[in-house]
């Protein structure tokens, strides 16, 4: 078995997804640019809002689109079942598309976080206090793209994916105002220092787990299907 198969899978999606992730990476550029000239012009709880939308909707419809095509539309279209008639297993097959989707996001995630970060405490649109959970809030759009990700790739379904998509959309949003409420994290919100307590350290340590152990889950289940119809 030729080991090149799963750099040849992955140049074949990155040259089919190009035109959607040049697209979305200049609208996520464009958007960087735009939220911070906007400051001063509107009010900062309506700059707030709409940057975060400006910035996470690219990153995060950019990462939805990109694993539609490179995972469901790829079965629907049985062009999966073209790629499995070669000489490559379902873990090979699984490892090249997490290599394709997976670093392609976590390039937007971290370009979007960066900014978002010196939107709210370089401009002074947040307290230092909210550190803790900003940096919760971002974890939570990873994490959420991770479980999408992985719904993808294991049922490559459109609408297993979808509802997936509505699923941890809403979960996220319910687990994190309710972290935003807690007392522990709730009471050093508006503090002028940023406090890691246990219960901030913990939270973050379990979405960086999580995020974890659904990839290593994906590539467990993928790795032991034996065909892919």
């Amino acid at each position: 078995m030729s080991t090149s198969i799963i750099p040849q899978l992955v140049r074949k999606d990155l040259r089919l997804a190009r035109g959607a992730i040049l697209t979305f990476g200049l609208v996520s550029l464009a958007a960087m640019l735009l939220v911070p000239l906007l400051h001063g012009h509107i009010p900062d709880w309506a700059l707030i809002n709409l940057g975060f939308i400006l910035l996470v909707g690219p990153a995060a419809t950019c990462g939805i689109v990109l694993a539609m095509k490179t995972n469901v539309f790829e079965r629907e279209k049985s062009t999966q079942a073209f790629i499995m008639s070669l000489p490559v297993t379902m873990r090979e097959y699984t490892h090249a598309k997490l290599l394709v989707n997976l670093p392609v996001f976590v390039v937007f995630w971290l370009a979007v976080s960066a900014v978002a970060f010196y939107l709210a405490f370089g401009l002074g649109l947040f307290p230092p206090g909210a550190a803790p959970f900003i940096t919760m809030v971002f974890l939570g759009v990873l994490v959420a793209y991770c479980c999408i990700l992985s719904a993808s790739l294991v049922f490559q379904s459109l609408g297993a994916t979808v509802l997936a998509i509505l699923l941890f959309e809403l979960a996220t949003s319910a687990y994190l105002w309710t972290v935003a409420y807690s007392e522990p994290i709730a009471r050093h919100v508006y503090g002028a220092t940023a406090t890691w307590n246990a219960t901030a350290l913990s939270i973050v340590a379990v979405q960086v787990v999580v995020a974890v152990a659904v990839i290593a889950a994906t590539v467990h289940i993928q790795g032991a299907k034996r065909d892919c119809i």
